[in-house]
């Protein structure tokens, strides 16, 4: 049913440009900030109830787009390693709707100081590495400082430096360490909640830890153990008995790589794979196998359009505050995600359940008119550019196609650019890379602000759009360094008008979560679901 009106709406589209005239397809403007939070409700739901009895052994196979990158946790960047490293490791803590939960962290508590200058990290007892070495404090400080040596170029190493000084670190006793800020940060805690400890007795010594061969057979501290990995085809992790949560269900889980979308839903149609992540263009085909539950779940992932600023017509804000209006954003979402049961139209960079996050940010939107102008001011005409994609992301792609169709109308012409998942990975990482001019991308960071300078600060790592603006970059650090709720408000406040004032990112949708599990494996309501499964011990398989 979406397929054919996703047809009918390409072929709408493609003859009205060619008429120069909108009216005819355009759909009805809507406040998609008043109601893209309950949009997103609409069908996320927790993961389907099980009421069936666990029973131990088994295994399950879930489909991967992509072959990992580096499984090793403070060193992963890519979807493929991020699914296995749950499996893996488990964090100190997680953040879950603004409240810290301990469940299946390393942590039994974190305590901080009256100023909140210095936090207590307490480890649970009797915990475990995968080799049955004990996880001490040795290792909580060791990971900090791996984090913060510029040597080791750990990509999350901004989380461990605020003001641009870094954090200490000290071992109180073998379960409990303190970490001393260098000033008080209210976003300490949700950076922090993105770390994952390594082991020191693996690592010590080794000068380039992310290049590390030891990184391709991990010693991890969650619920499954590596097992072996066979490039191109699969991943395996097997049960480690000595998880401090209890024992696994499962005896192993094999991550197995399936490049194309139509080729893992067959896969998953005739059972040999029992769980993958799917998006909307496969939501009709895969409900209809009636072999499998599909769960859904609020993301909390942005989909955006990044603009190469290394690209000397992107660096005037005029081009790409043109281009911005010369979409149509609710029609933009409409034509990729085919319903807003599966996505709503973003305009902040942030989710509507980040802290601070602003609904009152001007729609540069819808405006072909607006659009001619500016490019008229910035003296362009007749632009060629390009836009990266990932090619077997059917959404991607649809998100290209509109964005190619629709910038005719303002004679920008535009060359679809798809990569598979690695190369583009490898692509966007490039610091200079000038062979893309307009990229799709996507993010997940969070309910915490200071998360998102990730994506839209100088020196961050997923500055994608090369983005350079020194204000900017003092009001991410103010943020970050504010304890005071109000002036901090004000502060992300600013943030998402600059970044919307000059167009440095164009979101375009707040996305759901859709994850199909054959019927024959349970446990999934207990497991955590966010982009994937956090808890993979509580899973299954049905008797």
């Amino acid at each position: 049913m979406y397929k054919k009106n996703k047809n009918r709406v390409l072929m709408i589209l493609v003859l009205t440009l060619l008429v120069s005239s909108l009216t005819a397809c355009s759909t009805n403007k809507t406040d998609a900030n008043s109601n893209s939070k309950g949009s997103n409700d609409k069908k996320v739901t927790s993961a389907v109830a099980d009421n069936t009895e666990p029973q131990y052994g088994g295994n399950i196979t879930l489909a991967e787009s992509a072959d990992p990158q580096n499984i090793n946790p403070l060193y992963v960047v890519d979807q493929t390693s991020f699914d296995i490293q749950q499996a893996i490791y488990v964090p100190f803590f997680e953040i879950i709707k603004g409240d810290i939960y301990y469940g299946n962290g390393l942590l039994e508590s974190i305590t901080p100081n009256q100023d909140s200058t210095e936090f207590t990290l307490k480890l649970k007892q009797n915990l475990k590495w995968h080799d049955n070495e004990p996880i001490t404090a040795d290792d909580i400080v060791f990971t900090i400082n791996t984090l913060v040596d510029k040597k080791q170029n750990v990509p999350y190493q901004s989380y461990g430096y605020i003001d641009g000084k870094a954090i200490q670190v000290e071992k109180v006793d073998d379960l409990t360490a303190v970490i001393k800020l260098p000033t008080a940060s209210a976003g300490f805690l949700g950076g922090l909640s993105q770390i994952y400890c390594i082991p020191k007795h693996i690592y010590e010594g080794v000068k380039d830890i992310g290049k590390s061969d030891l990184n391709n057979k991990p010693i991890g501290s969650g619920p499954f153990k590596f097992k072996e990995y066979k490039p191109g085809q699969s991943f395996v992790v097997e049960r480690f008995d000595n998880y401090f949560d209890g024992k696994p269900y499962l005896d192993t889980i094999t991550f197995k790589i399936v490049k194309d979308a139509n080729s893992a839903n067959a896969s998953l149609a005739n059972g040999e794979i029992q769980g993958r992540l799917i998006n909307s263009e496969d939501y009709d085909t895969v409900k209809s196998y009636g072999t499998v539950n599909i769960n859904s779940y609020n993301s909390g992932r942005v989909n955006a359009l990044g603009f190469n600023q290394l690209n000397d017509n992107l660096k005037d804000v005029k081009v790409r505050q043109a281009i911005a209006y010369a979409l149509n954003k609710e029609e933009l979402v409409k034509f990729a995600y085919l319903s807003d049961d599966f996505a709503t139209a973003a305009y902040s960079i942030f989710t509507p359940d980040t802290l601070y996050y602003d609904d009152s940010l001007t729609k540069q939107d819808n405006d072909i008119e607006k659009a001619k102008a500016l490019l008229k001011e910035a003296g362009k005409s007749n632009l060629k550019l390009n836009i990266l994609y990932i090619s077997t992301d059917k959404t991607m792609e649809s998100e290209a196609t509109y964005i190619k169709e629709k910038l005719k109308e303002i004679n920008i012409n535009i060359e679809l650019y798809p990569l598979d998942e690695s190369t583009y990975k490898n692509k966007i990482k490039e610091k200079d890379s000038k062979d893309y001019d307009l990229v799709l991308q996507f993010y997940t960071l969070g309910e915490e602000p200071s998360l998102y300078a990730d994506i839209a600060s100088g020196s961050s790592r997923s500055n994608y759009s090369h983005i350079e603006d020194k204000d900017l970059d003092n009001l991410w650090n103010e943020g970050n360094t504010t304890s005071d709720a109000t002036k901090r408000g004000e502060v992300y406040k600013q943030i998402q008008q600059k970044i919307n004032d000059n167009m440095y990112l164009y979101p375009i949708a707040y996305s759901n979560g859709f994850y199909a599990v054959n019927k024959d494996y349970a446990g999934f309501d207990k497991a955590i679901l966010k982009t994937i499964y956090y808890d993979y011990s509580k899973i299954y398989k049905v008797k």
